[in-house]
């Protein structure tokens, strides 16, 4: 075979097995279910305004990483409305959340040779890619629930003072906790309490993306922090602008050391042109509406209950979870495929989640919830699911 033959036969058992992802664009008039605009800030006019002014203003690119040419004054702003939002020292934005997860990881990885890092087995896979490059050079476990990480942690420590006990001189043993927030595909939450008292009782970071909580839990859309009550600054908070804040970017919120420590070696941040001024304007302006408009999380909340009720009641299975993250769990590959192209001839868009992004036998349609619909929308919702008649596991 040749190179290319290789990667067709690839694809094509790709294909035969169901798993084969093709890109395709919202049809018009379709109501798309799988967006992560949680608040319907994307299309929000003064929003859309901000950008416009943002590209009139600074242009429509960067034009150069940020310790070249592509810093200006408005990315300041940003990240100094972001800090306070966070309740955080400082911030720094990043091309994207992706970015920001690797940055972090592997600068501090780099910063302390002796360091472990416990990372969350259902994590993101910016996560996963940033753990698997850190592995090469240090330690990196997985748990997947908080009594696995107390044992791993115990370990650590244990096996710490034994080298210790040889070796006097050793450098301190730094200890990395890493975990999503929301987990993206199910919509639960980390158990945050847990993994903080953890993280306190056996002086760890703790490393939380909170990309789909930012902007949709707690009173004031400040994310799962404020949600559960806590505010420790041990917590490395990782957010993205291109969810609820309905822009594109990410950012990393924490003490003023830490920033300055990325600043100096973030390699994604280092060597990427910076975030687009459009993009910039769009989220400052999305974080002035949330603090302005707090009744946009009450109202996706609302949304969020309504649909799974109403779902559950069709008979489909559709878990009520805290964040605005709605899984409608299928089963099979083929049934998950067959309801999303009978819910787009009835002009709903959601596309069908397979494995690997979830485990084998729990492919699914995964609804992000908006405050944007309306009640019109949410009975088109209902109506487009009550007109299904295939298996439902």
């Amino acid at each position: 075979m040749t190179f290319w033959e290789e990667l067709a036969s690839e694809l094509n058992r790709r294909e035969a097995k169901l798993l084969r992802r093709t890109l395709q664009s919202v049809p018009d008039g379709a109501l798309d279910l799988a967006s992560n605009d949680y608040l319907g800030l994307s299309r929000h006019p003064e929003v859309i305004a901000a950008a416009q002014e943002a590209a009139a203003r600074f242009g429509a690119g960067a034009g150069a990483s940020r310790l070249v040419s592509g810093h200006f004054s408005l990315v300041e702003k940003l990240e100094s409305a972001l800090a306070d939002f966070k309740q955080t020292e400082a911030a720094l934005v990043f091309s994207s959340g992706y970015a920001a997860n690797g940055g972090v990881i592997l600068a501090l990885s780099s910063a302390w040779p002796n360091r472990a890092i416990f990372s969350h087995k259902r994590n993101h896979a910016s996560i996963q890619d940033a753990c698997w490059r850190a592995a090469h050079d240090g330690r990196v476990r997985y748990f997947r629930d908080e009594a696995r990480l107390r044992v791993q942690l115990e370990q650590e420590d244990e096996q710490h003072r034994k080298n210790m006990a040889s070796s006097p001189a050793m450098l301190p043993n730094r200890k990395i906790i890493i975990a999503d927030a929301v987990f993206s595909m199910d919509g639960d939450l980390c158990d945050l309490p847990a993994l903080l008292h953890l993280a306190r009782e056996f002086d760890a970071l703790l490393l939380l993306d909170d990309a789909h909580g930012t902007g949709t839990l707690g009173a004031s859309g400040r994310g799962t922090s404020e949600h559960f009550g806590l505010h420790d600054e041990r917590i490395i908070h990782i957010g993205t602008l291109s969810k609820a804040l309905g822009s594109q970017g990410g950012f990393v919120a924490g003490p003023r050391v830490l920033i300055d420590f990325l600043v100096n070696t973030a390699r994604p941040f280092i060597y990427s042109t910076g975030l687009n001024p459009p993009a910039v304007g769009a989220a400052l302006k999305s974080l002035e509406i949330i603090a302005r408009e707090p009744q946009r999380i009450e109202t996706l909340r609302a949304n969020a209950r309504f649909l799974a009720e109403n779902l559950s009641d069709l008979g489909f299975e559709a878990p009520m979870q805290p964040s605005p993250i709605l899984p409608v769990i299928v089963g099979d590959e083929k049934c998950a495929l067959e309801l999303s192209h009978r819910l787009l001839e009835n002009g709903l868009w959601c596309r069908a989640i397979r494995p690997p992004t979830v485990p084998v036998g729990s492919s699914r349609l995964r609804i992000g919830v908006s405050a944007g619909w309306s009640d019109d929308d949410l009975a088109r919702i209902i109506a487009g699911f009550a007109a299904q008649k295939i298996n439902r596991r």
